[in-house]
């Protein structure tokens, strides 16, 4: 009896010993993965649902009105909240979020080609999204309960700092607060943000956003105070500009981010003489972006604007490089945007231009850089500085 006893105790030792290893196992696991703070059902609710489901019972004063939302549907490109350190009302240190985004593999962005990378566009609404949701976690808004605010992206820049396709990838995004700024009543912020992948970093920057009341907004003048600006081919004399179709460019989108229509080049215009490019399209009440970007506040978003100037970059390398070249965003660069209005679905047209700089060689790397403009009608809104793409020739074994 003693030895069956003893072999009994045994085998308890040993199921603990086991039982203890499979709990320390599940502990670790749990610690590995982030906890989800709120889920894409919330964001989604969030974005056009009920505020106060998402975020409280503050936020029931915007019961029947309008109120700052984030993006939705294809637009809205965060998929959870891990971790949030910050507290409503409290703005006098800075407050950070971690988002993570899941990029289906064949995700609409992606334009259904077997290869390429995140558009720039894309990057950008990864990476200023979660800014949005933090300051309306934080209560930014609440200061003043009863103005209808209007949330806006101001300005930024960002670079590259790896080449990222992130096709069927995990995004995770940390972005923080670090300086508000209520005056009057008009709100300014000001945010860092860093987006990864595998523990890697591949895109970092700054941002501004302010909220802005209806009556500001309506007195918007543009970047330039309401004068009237003309884009540079319409002031140039003896502009040799060539009409070009982006439609069989080989590269451009050809869905929901094909944002240019119309292409004119000038190789040897433009301010440094280096390049030139205008590009227009017609503007309709119904595109796509309008029902994504805001609920109950339609606006194009402006990363889409830079995307389209991007385009059009992308369009004069082909016509001036010829189709044996790999045409890609370039890392390293720091690209600056301003926004100081909107493309509202009353504009008719979207208009823009790019200056060229003369092209670069660098480490072995050819680099078309340029600074931007955007008008929505006559009004001059967008500009941006140091767009870049690398052009590189296709090897054989590319091939």
């Amino acid at each position: 009896m003693g030895e069956v006893h003893g072999r009994v105790l045994e085998l308890r030792q040993d199921g603990l010993r086991q039982l203890a290893g499979l709990i320390e196992q599940q502990v670790n696991e749990v610690q590995a993965k982030p906890a989800t703070l709120f889920t894409l059902a919330d964001l989604q609710e969030f974005a056009t649902g009920d505020i106060v489901k998402c975020l409280g019972q503050a936020y029931a004063i915007y019961a029947g009105r309008r109120s700052p939302r984030i993006p939705n549907g294809a637009l809205l490109l965060m998929s959870r909240i891990t971790q949030i350190d910050g507290q409503r009302g409290q703005f006098d240190r800075p407050s950070s979020i971690r988002v993570e985004y899941n990029v289906p593999a064949d995700a609409w962005f992606f334009d259904s080609k077997p290869g390429g990378e995140l558009p720039y566009s894309i990057c950008m609404e990864i990476a200023l999204q979660p800014c949005g949701f933090l300051t309306a976690y934080l209560g930014t808004p609440l200061r003043y309960p009863t103005t209808d605010f209007f949330f806006r992206n101001l300005d930024g820049q960002a670079r590259f700092t790896r080449p990222i396709d992130g096709r069927g990838m995990t995004i995770q995004t940390t972005a923080i607060l670090l300086e508000t700024v209520f005056g009057g009543d008009t709100i300014i912020q000001r945010f860092a943000f860093e987006l990864a992948c595998d523990g890697e970093v591949f895109f970092e920057g700054c941002s501004t956003f302010g909220y802005f009341t209806t009556q500001s907004m309506a007195s918007q003048a543009g970047l330039d105070s309401g004068k009237p600006v003309q884009p540079w081919y319409l002031k140039a004399s003896g502009s040799n500009g060539r009409q070009l179709s982006p439609a069989g460019v080989d590269g451009l989108p050809q869905g929901r981010l094909r944002l240019i229509e119309q292409v004119l080049v000038e190789p040897a215009g433009g301010s440094d003489q280096a390049g030139y490019i205008y590009a227009s399209r017609q503007n309709s009440p119904d595109d796509w972006y309008y029902a994504c970007h805001f609920y109950q506040d339609p606006v194009m978003p402006g990363s889409l604007g830079i995307e389209a100037m991007l385009q059009a970059m992308k369009v004069f390398a082909r016509q001036q490089s010829g189709t044996g070249v790999e045409i890609r965003l370039a890392v390293g660069p720091q690209m600056k945007w301003k926004y100081r209005g909107q493309v509202l679905q009353s504009h008719r047209q979207m208009r823009l231009e790019v200056h060229l700089h003369p092209a670069q060689l660098t480490g072995g790397r050819r680099l078309l850089s340029g600074d931007a403009s955007l008008w929505a009608d006559d009004m001059r809104i967008y500009e941006t500085q140091n767009m870049v793409i690398e052009i590189n020739e296709i090897s054989a074994k590319t091939v």
